[in-house]
C-alpha cells in the first residue's frame, strides 16, 4: 500500500480526533471524510475506508487499540511512525481544524 491523499486524510482525521480526545472508528472516520472532503459519498464506500485502515495498520502508521474498542467497533490510533508523517497530512488537518468535526 502506498500513502496517497486518501490515507493522508484518514491520518489527519485520526490525529485530530486524538488531539480532542475523541476515539476513531471506521464509521466516524468515514463520516468525517464524507463531510469534510466529499470523499466516499456512497454508503457502500465505507469498505474502502476499512481497506485504507488495514493498509495504514500494516504500514505501521496506525494501530488497533483493543483497550478502547468495544464489541461492535474497532478503535484506531496513530503510532509514532504515523505522527512522523504529520507534515504530509498537515494540509488536511488544517481543513479539519476549521470545521465542526467534534459536534
Amino acid at each position: 500500500g502506498t500513502c496517497g491523499a486518501t490515507k493522508m486524510k484518514i491520518l489527519a482525521v485520526i490525529g485530530v480526533h486524538e488531539e480532542f480526545g475523541k476515539k476513531s472508528y471506521g464509521y466516524n472516520i468515514w463520516q468525517c471524510l464524507k463531510k469534510n472532503f466529499y470523499t466516499y459519498m456512497n454508503d457502500n464506500d465505507i469498505r474502502n475506508v476499512y481497506h485504507h485502515l488495514n493498509d495504514l495498520n500494516s504500514l505501521g502508521y496506525i494501530q488497533k487499540c483493543p483497550d478502547l474498542s468495544d464489541d461492535v467497533k474497532q478503535c484506531y490510533r496513530m503510532t509514532e511512525s504515523g505522527y512522523e508523517l504529520k507534515e504530509k497530512f498537515a494540509p488536511f488537518t488544517n481543513i479539519l481544524g476549521n470545521c465542526d468535526l467534534l459536534k
